[in-house]
């Protein structure tokens, strides 16, 4: 797959850049426009313009305009490579260049609040340079800067986004606009210069400049919307809220033209917008009207299936579209059978694999955006079936933050970056671990167990162990082994840390970290001494639940860690077959176990029973939960896709990065298979 990874050899050119920016503009929802022209001469080599490389630095969005074209749409990641860090993009803007004369224009968007998945600076800014033939251009007082005056307060009558998001919602009014402020003829010689951020202050607030590892957003351009047609061209007589419908769940910039008299407000929201039974509010975005015909794309991305425009009298509506974005991977995965339930349930798990990336890999693209490592380990092991290389530059940059935002005890933290509240959720953490070595297992790339090992080791050795032999119950900042009831945790957490434990074992070989072995050696052959001694009750594995009945998750995880004996299968089955405790989250492992136990039929009749009121339902993406009471849109329940591919087409890796290849059809009651997966040795298609 030729993964690459950032390389040390050379200081960015940004770390010599200003820091620009107006003082004390650094308030909640800050939009800035800066511009700057300057004079170009190519330089050629073999009749071909070399690449010229941009770096561009911001907390917290940006949107760069080049001779009036827009060349980068929401470029810029959310902060926290490190708990004190900030990411740079490196863009090639050769092709966009002019001999002589260039403007450049770009718009800041300073969010200006912490959020689940952003570390706010506080401190507004943006940071340019660019390598011309000549010399670099930095941003520096040189460059006219201005507030853009029409993204205005929010309506104090409307609800803000919920607490966990760092975006707010946004308030458009057309007749502020700064008309045409990013064209080349633009005169900006009434704009201030910019002024310049101390470099002591910079550097406190954006920390360490790390350059972004992911691509830039995918942009699919603007759409008609399913039932486009039936609102073209027509004037609303009343309030109208107009349901405007996508083809499938989609990350999106909504889009109107229409005519209108002055000051009239227009709300854009999605079916996504208030999530479960709490109501809990997301991303909307407003736009007030000017006087006559106007077209307006909103900045701020939105998810769903439906677009509602709360549109009010008056106006008169020639179109309604959309622009779809998201992160720039291809689906070259599929899976077909005769049977349709699989075939659904597939596509809706690749679509709420791929609604839920963007900056990181997401939990959901609506409540939160935040990346749960629970969810990221899942999502990872999804992309490894359908998605091209790309995809998994967004769990080496998770890890990355993941390593970064480890605590000063050694504590790993399970969302990550976070401007909020802290977390740990140790049985999250110990799942990470263990993917860690799946990772490197699919792709041979080492980089991540290099990058992951200290951290996992010492998180390891927060564990202590017990008299009986077994691990200690770890709570971490929040007890959390699943969603749902009757959690049997003893037996979860100690399959658990056993797994946690080979992958470090594992990583410990491969990097030559030899003297590390026997802490590990001696811990599992501990626990695997005591685990069934304890744990195993003739019939099945038990400790402790509320309702005194043995758990689906305990047992599978019993048999997932190979700590269950192959004569206790059957029984293992047989809770697997009654019991459904577990959450769309862990049904995934449950899922695993029976599968690598041989009882694949199985596991295809507790997967149609379990996703069965999804995949009937008309909605392309999987639940947070079994009902509807969550998120419509939530990652970690698209574990059927692995069940698919791994085990029904069998397609599987034997050896490291696929130096052998396991194809090991399981037909059962299907007549036919067809799948197709990527690998690092190329495509793989098993028809049986």
């Amino acid at each position: 797959m030729g993964l690459t990874v950032q390389s040390e050899e050379k200081i960015a050119m940004i770390n010599n850049a200003k820091q620009i920016w107006i003082t004390r503009e650094n308030g909640f929802n800050t939009w800035m426009c800066f511009r700057k022209e300057f004079d170009y001469h190519s330089e050629e080599s073999n009749g071909e313009n070399i690449g010229v490389m941009a770096e561009i630095a911001v907390d917290s969005k940006y949107w760069l305009y080049l001779n009036g074209k827009l060349v980068v749409r929401e470029g810029g990641l959310k902060r926290g490579p490190s708990r004190n860090g900030t990411y740079y993009d490196e863009v090639d803007l050769g092709e966009h260049l002019l001999e002589g004369k260039n403007v450049i224009a770009i718009l800041v968007w300073h969010f200006g609040k912490n959020g689940f998945s952003h570390l706010s600076s506080n401190l507004g800014g943006l940071r340019f340079a660019i390598a011309l033939p000549d010399g670099v251009l930095y941003s520096d007082t040189s460059w006219k800067v201005k507030k853009h005056s029409a993204f205005v307060a929010a309506d104090p009558e409307d609800e803000p986004t919920n607490f966990r998001l760092a975006e707010a919602n946004i308030y458009f009014d057309a007749a502020r606009d700064v008309d045409g402020w990013y064209e080349v003829d633009y005169d900006c010689s009434a704009w201030q210069n910019a002024d310049e951020i101390p470099r002591e202050i910079a550097e406190k607030a954006w920390g360490r400049l790390e350059k972004r590892i992911i691509p830039q957003l995918k942009d699919f351009g603007v759409k008609k919307y399913l039932n486009s047609e039936e609102f073209d061209s027509i004037i609303l007589a009343e309030d109208t809220m107009v349901a405007m419908r996508l083809p499938y769940n989609a990350q999106f910039t909504p889009c109107l033209c229409i005519t209108a008299p002055a000051g009239l407000k227009i709300e854009i929201r999605t079916d996504n917008y208030e999530v479960g039974m709490m109501g809990e509010k997301c991303a909307m975005t407003v736009y007030y009207t000017k006087e006559g015909t106007q077209s307006y794309e909103a900045l701020g991305w939105l998810n769903g299936e439906w677009a509602f425009y709360h549109i009010p009298a008056g106006v008169t509506v020639h179109s309604l579209e959309y622009r779809e974005t998201g992160y720039n991977t291809e689906f070259v995965g599929s899976f077909e059978c005769d049977d349709e339930f699989l075939n659904k349930l597939w596509e809706k798990s690749l679509r709420t694999l791929y609604v839920t990336m963007r900056d990181t890999f997401m939990d959901c693209p609506d409540r939160e955006r935040v990346q749960w490592w629970g969810d990221v380990n899942i999502e990872m092991q999804m992309a490894l079936y359908c998605l091209d290389e790309r995809a998994l530059l967004l769990y080496k940059k998770g890890v990355d933050s993941l390593v970064g935002w480890a605590e000063g005890d050694s504590r790993m933290m399970t969302v990550v970056p976070s401007g909020t509240e802290q977390f740990e959720l140790p049985m999250q953490n110990l799942a990470g671990i263990w993917g860690f070595w799946y990772y490197y297992g699919y792709t041979g790339d080492i980089s991540v167990p290099q990058k992951a090992y200290e951290m996992s080791k010492e998180y390891l050795q927060l564990f202590s162990m017990g008299d009986d032999g077994l691990v200690v119950h770890r709570s971490g900042s929040w007890d959390w082994p699943d969603w749902g009831e009757h959690a049997d945790i003893a037996v979860m957490e100690n399959a658990w840390y056993y797994m946690a434990l080979n992958s470090c074992k594992n990583m410990a070989g491969i990097l030559g970290k030899t003297e590390d072995i026997p802490f590990y050696e001696e811990r599992l052959k501990s626990i695997a001494d005591n685990f069934n001694r304890l744990f195993w009750k003739g019939d099945f594995y038990y400790h402790l639940t509320d309702n005194g009945e043995p758990d689906d998750r305990a047992n599978a995880l019993a048999a997932l860690s190979g700590l269950a004996k192959q004569e206790y299968y059957p029984g293992i089955l047989r809770i697997l077959e009654i019991t459904e405790n577990s959450s769309p989250y862990m049904e995934k492992y449950v899922l695993d176990a029976m599968c690598e136990m041989g009882y694949i039929d199985e596991a295809i009749l507790r997967m149609k029973r379990r996703y069965k009121e999804m995949v009937e339902e008309d909605y392309s993406t999987l639940w947070e939960y079994w009902n509807k009471d969550g998120t419509k849109n939530h990652a970690w329940s698209g574990g059927p896709l692995i069940t698919m591919a791994k085990y029904i087409a069998g397609i599987r890796p034997e050896g490291i990065g696929y130096e052998k290849i396991a194809i090991k059809p399981h037909l059962g009651h299907l007549k036919y298979i067809k799948c197709r997966v990527p690998s690092v040795k190329g495509e793989i298609v098993v028809e049986a």
